[in-house]
């Protein structure tokens, strides 16, 4: 039990240093025109490393980091990140899933799902609060998934190398598990 404490707190931290650095990003890219959606890249690492228990907190508490870095309603993402760990936890734990492409084939089609939903409540509830057109939201979407690709590959990496080292297991033993 401590051990998967000690795995959801490592992979809370490396959730908010991805959605620091991702700010940064966006916050430069603002500039130009464009904006960084990608809350896909917070599914994978709770679904493969920690249970119901303690992964749907780690997800919840992303959704709202998120939630307030992007200035949306207060607990969407939240919800969200929730329930997609709670759809996608058992069929990744349940399957060989440590391959290459197979972050990329669950967070691509995540981050669009998200992406559509978000940009579906922001129409239907917050009308006057965001002004995101369709052309803007296509724009944004296509530069999301070009980015997801690299940081789909990433980000379960990282979060792997960072629970072994906080387990205080080598790296290079990785293969050898």
């Amino acid at each position: 039990m401590e051990r998967q404490n000690r795995i959801a707190f490592v992979l809370l931290g490396v959730n908010l240093l991805t959605l620091t650095i991702l700010g940064c990003v966006n916050s430069k890219l603002g500039q130009f025109g464009f904006f960084l959606y990608l809350p896909g890249l917070f599914i994978l690492p709770g679904a493969l490393y920690l249970d119901h228990v303690r992964g749907m907190p780690i997800a919840f508490l992303s959704g709202l980091l998120l939630d307030q870095q992007i200035e949306s309603s207060f607990g969407f993402h939240a919800f969200v990140l929730a329930g997609m760990h709670a759809l996608t936890s058992g069929w990744v734990r349940g399957s060989n899933f440590r391959k290459d492409l197979s972050p990329i084939l669950l967070q691509l089609p995540a981050n669009a799902l998200c992406f559509v939903l978000w940009f579906a409540w922001i129409k239907l509830f917050e009308s006057g609060s965001l002004d995101w057109t369709f052309g803007r939201w296509s724009v944004d979407l296509i530069t999301s998934t070009i980015a997801m690709i690299p940081l789909a590959i990433w980000l379960p990496s990282f979060a792997k190398r960072t629970v072994l080292l906080v387990n205080g297991l080598p790296v290079e033993t990785e293969g050898a598990r």
